[in-house]
């Protein structure tokens, strides 16, 4: 149900922050167990560029980071309007000590957060939870197949979710409402009210609990601002609050060739009896892994760069011509994922046209098959996969990022348009980062030999190998790190219940709260997380 603004005089029991995947998946959770809560959200029901402004951050290295107005969605359903739909936990590795990975250390085990994959699931509409499929063949050397990625049949959820959020008894949402304060008690132990921006005027919003889900950057921003007043907080101004910062590196550095081509099809997207699609992807196990000191990552066979004309495929160029013209783009896919596939300009239009024409004749089935399975059948096919009969397809990886306190958010002097400080966004990449997504490619090859699957060529030569992958070094949409769990307060922000150490009723529903990054993308264990929140929330409310 909507309310027109959050009343000054009322004391609400539970009040969230956000309505991306977490805080929708947080808020419908609260309504199917019963409990009542009050979800502010800074956008509006469709998503606006003037509302991207307030998001808009100072990028340390543009290279390293996106801007944050392509990485935030101030709008009901938050970055559920801009996400690819990709469904991956974190695996067993990421949760258990490693002596090579520095601060990595989880204040749980993998067994208290997988009960609620189940939930997460549901929520992110990717089918079921069983992300571990048998290959159905014995493989050696490090190497594994079972592991798969689950793909939302709607990857805008909030189309899916939308009305049950707005109909809802239980869910009291107020949109427009930017939270641009937080009121400590004079003790600073309890959080008494949010100042909240509205067409309105100012409001303050009063409850019992609150819980932050505004993404990474948003919320971490809101922490930061607060510590300005209370410099002893979240582990005190040289402490852990902004620091860790992390997403993955993602790229391709090599080509792979497969012994047999007829194989690629145990590589593609897969639709299963739950309504979903699923991929396999290679991956080292975790025994490889600790044995040869690398970081998680993932492998899967893809197209060549769309942007490249030397592909010299036209179906690949009749897709780029349609992508590189941003309102056909745009109603294809997301603004960043659109981005990625053009590329840099100036673009290659009379190579790409060429390509298109001479493939015309040929091209017009596998064009005619793409378009069918992206726009007209349900559930639309994720991507696509232009197969061949040589076998060779190019080679994505995604990779793990370290903990590092040196890379970092902090507070600008420049504020938005609320009077609350910008962020100031320092991603960095480390030696370790690089020489990991290295090793575990040759690692890879070795045992794509051994098992008689294929090999590998790369793209570079070996001494451009370091160059090239830090050149792919980039993210700023998988927002980990910056408040992280523990618990010892000095070195974390939050607990394992997500409750930030020395303020009892404020919680952080977010990635975040992440210590690792993993292989894995950050929306579905954010979203578990979530669900987990609600019920301990509403556990403790009925004890």
């Amino acid at each position: 149900m909507i309310e027109v603004e959050p009343l000054d005089n009322s004391v609400w029991d539970l009040c969230i922050v956000g309505t991306g995947p977490v805080g929708m998946a947080f808020a419908l959770e609260c309504e199917r167990l019963g409990k009542d809560v009050l979800v502010l959200e800074s956008g509006a029901t469709e998503v606006g560029s003037s509302a991207a402004e307030a998001s808009r951050a100072e990028i340390v290295d543009p290279d390293r980071h996106a801007s944050m107005e392509l990485a935030v969605c101030r709008a009901l359903g938050g970055t559920s309007w801009t996400w690819g739909g990709r469904c991956v936990p974190y695996d067993d590795i990421d949760w258990v000590r490693r002596e090579f990975v520095e601060d990595a250390n989880w204040p749980i085990n993998h067994d208290e957060i997988r009960p609620w994959y189940a939930l997460a699931a549901k929520y992110l509409l990717c089918g079921n939870a069983n992300f571990s499929i048998p290959y159905g063949k014995q493989l050696s050397s490090g190497l594994t197949l079972d592991s798969v990625e689950r793909w939302s049949r709607e990857p805008k959820v909030i189309l899916e979710h939308r009305s049950q959020l707005l109909q809802s008894k239980h869910i009291r949402l107020v949109l427009q409402s930017t939270v641009t304060k937080l009121n400590l008690s004079s003790d600073g132990q309890r959080v008494v009210s949010l100042t909240v921006s509205t067409p309105g005027g100012v409001r303050a919003v009063k409850a019992r609990q609150f819980v932050l889900a505004m993404g990474g950057v948003e919320s971490t921003r809101l922490l930061l601002h607060t510590q300005s007043n209370w410099p002893n907080h979240f582990g005190g101004v040289d402490g852990p609050l902004g620091r860790y910062y992390m997403g993955h590196i993602s790229g391709k550095i090599a080509r792979i060739e497969l012994n047999d081509p007829d194989s690629i099809s145990d590589l593609d997207f897969k639709l299963d009896g739950s309504g979903a699609f699923h991929r396999r992807r290679f991956m080292l196990t975790s025994e490889a892994q600790l044995e040869h000191r690398v970081l998680n990552i993932s492998f899967w066979p893809d197209n060549p760069a769309f942007y490249d004309p030397s592909h010299r495929s036209g179906v690949l160029s009749s897709v780029f011509l349609a992508l590189a013209f941003p309102p056909t783009g745009r109603q294809l896919l997301s603004e960043a994922i659109r981005l990625a596939h053009t590329g840099p300009k100036p673009y290659r239009l009379g190579a790409h046209l060429r390509n298109a024409i001479l493939g015309a004749p040929r091209g017009a089935i596998d064009i005619y098959r793409i378009l069918r399975d992206r726009f007209i059948k349900k559930p639309k096919k994720p991507g696509f996969l232009v197969s061949n009969r040589s076998g060779k397809y190019a080679l994505h990886y995604h990779a793990e990022q370290v903990p590092n306190p040196n890379s970092r958010i902090t507070l600008s002097s420049d504020t938005d348009s609320f009077g609350v400080p910008r962020a100031i966004i320092d991603l960095r990449f480390v030696n370790q980062d690089v020489q990991s997504v290295i090793d575990s490619h040759k690692l890879l090859d070795a045992a794509l030999k051994e098992n008689g699957i294929g090999s590998l060529q790369y793209v570079t030569e070996p001494e451009q190998l370091w160059d090239r992958v830090y050149s792919q070094a980039s993210d700023g949409f998988h927002q980990a790190g910056t408040t992280r769990m523990g618990d010892d307060p000095k070195e974390s922000v939050v607990d394992r219940n997500l409750k930030t150490h020395g303020i009892d009723n404020l919680y952080i529903a977010s990635s975040s709260v992440f210590p690792t990054s993993g292989q894995a993308n950050s929306t579905f264990l954010a979203v578990a997380f979530g669900v987990r929140l609600a019920d301990h929330l509403t556990s403790a409310a009925n004890s």
